[in-house]
């Protein structure tokens, strides 16, 4: 049986939703689109926080291959950051954790303008995760993250860990 593509909401530049439809209409149509997406962290038993950092597919459309702290995606038609965010948690990683949002800006990527609400979670529970999308994953310092960032990296999600911490 034949999958029917995600429909998700477009938005203005000012994040109010002005159309819905299928996924890869926003860049040609001038639309924007939304992203949810949430930061793992955890406090070990010795000094420093960690962060959850992931590799992306290398079968994504974007970025293949490189590595991310933003676990997430696009909020469905009609759907809230927050709701995306827990969402793409449990569906990627099978966890359920509290969220904190920390951070909403307008940004790029090679498939156009969106906006990003970035939330934050303790990671205080085992992973599972869903191997099409997270095939590997680790925990390491957030301060070495900041200096030497593993690489290839995301552009936004180190941009995200700056803003945020540094």
């Amino acid at each position: 049986m034949e999958q029917l593509p995600e429909t998700i909401d477009y938005v203005d530049a000012n994040d109010h939703v002005v159309a819905q439809g299928p996924r890869g209409q926003a860049p040609g149509a001038g639309l924007h689109r939304r992203a949810a997406a949430t930061i793992l962290l955890a406090q070990p038993d010795g000094p420093g926080r960690h962060v959850l950092i992931y590799q992306r597919p290398s079968t994504a459309c974007v970025y293949p291959g490189h590595h991310d702290v933003l676990i997430g995606g696009s909020p469905r038609a009609g759907e809230s950051y927050r709701q995306a965010a827990a969402r793409e948690l449990a569906e990627e990683l099978g966890i359920h954790p509290p969220l904190r949002e920390a951070l909403r800006l307008r940004t790029t990527s090679p498939l156009g303008p969106y906006h990003l609400t970035v939330h934050l979670a303790e990671l205080c529970e085992p992973l599972r995760p869903d191997p099409r999308e997270i095939p590997r994953h680790e925990l390491l310092p957030l301060a070495r993250v900041l200096a030497v960032p593993p690489r290839p990296f995301v552009p936004t999600g180190l941009d995200v860990l700056r803003r945020l911490f540094t």
